[in-house]
């Protein structure tokens, strides 16, 4: 069986599309070469004291993301110039046929915290008349030269010492036995403050922070249970849709539909999902 194999036939609602044999063979290998460049650029400045400013709604960002993405928009732009391009820090550029994601430094207040949590998000989408659908997402950390790539046949650890392994989330279990991830303290104001977070980490076994695109990778590889992010931009959304869902996960917006349409996420293990959605709408 190939990785991800008959992960489509699970009875939930998928946003991601699917991904042919030969878009398979024409862009995965192309992604690693994006995710070697965001690596190049974005790990020197890694705990090197660089300068942070912030932007009109008072985010961090960094020459790292600012520089990495510039450096990624160059390849695409070389290799696929008809392709669009969508980027956190420098807009977009219109395409035909398919456009690409690129969140530079996802966890840009960890980067700047000396956090190893941050990650590259890059995702590749497709329009087949009904508008843009993420078919291919990698979500990939500088600090510990890992990767994860991922679209509906599967999803794939890669590691730094050349070595990949098949991602898969861990067997369900319910909320009282779980590990749920978020990305801020529950009552924080930057994801809109939420009491559904509060609600769902005080029923949980365990809970953590400083989740960015870390909880994400934690939950497709069988590290976690639920990822939780109430409040969201696009460009953090649509590399984690395939990945989570090529690991045989399951992702919706926090009020049960499209995430990318919602701008929001909660992704889990499969049926936690249900729970999850019941005290999300409890009030």
């Amino acid at each position: 069986m190939r990785p991800g194999e008959g992960i489509r036939t699970m009875s939930w609602q998928h946003y991601s599309a699917a991904l042919d044999g030969a878009e398979e063979r024409e862009f995965v290998p192309f992604v690693h070469e994006l995710i070697g460049c965001a690596f190049e650029r974005i790990a020197p400045l890694f705990l090197a004291d660089i300068a942070v400013a912030h932007k009109a709604d008072a985010s961090p960002v960094t020459a790292a993301d600012r520089g990495a993405e510039q450096a990624l928009r160059r390849r695409i732009e070389r290799r696929y110039p008809d392709h669009g391009i969508v980027g956190e820090e420098l807009g977009e550029r219109p395409g035909r046929r398919y456009r690409w994601i690129l969140d530079p430094v996802d966890g840009t207040r960890a980067f700047v915290s000396n956090c190893f949590l941050f990650g590259t998000l890059i995702a590749l989408e497709r329009d087949d008349g009904a508008g843009f659908r993420p078919v291919l997402g990698c979500i990939a950390h500088a600090a510990a030269r890992v990767a994860l790539v991922g679209h509906g046949r599967g999803t794939t650890l890669y590691r730094g010492d050349g070595s990949q392994r098949r991602a898969q989330v861990r067997a369900a279990r319910p909320l009282a036995d779980a590990t749920v991830l978020c990305t801020c303290l529950p009552g924080s104001p930057e994801q809109g403050a939420d009491p559904a977070v509060g609600r769902i980490v005080a029923a949980a076994a365990m809970a953590r922070t400083w989740g960015d695109c870390f909880g994400y990778f934690s939950l497709a590889t069988g590290g976690a249970d639920a990822m939780l992010d109430p409040q969201l931009s696009y460009w953090d959304i649509a590399a984690i849709v395939p990945v989570v869902e090529g690991a045989g996960g399951r992702v919706s917006g926090w009020r049960g539909g499209d995430p990318l349409a919602e701008r929001s996420l909660l992704a889990s293990t499969g049926t936690l999902h249900d729970e999850l959605r019941v005290m999300i709408d409890a009030h």
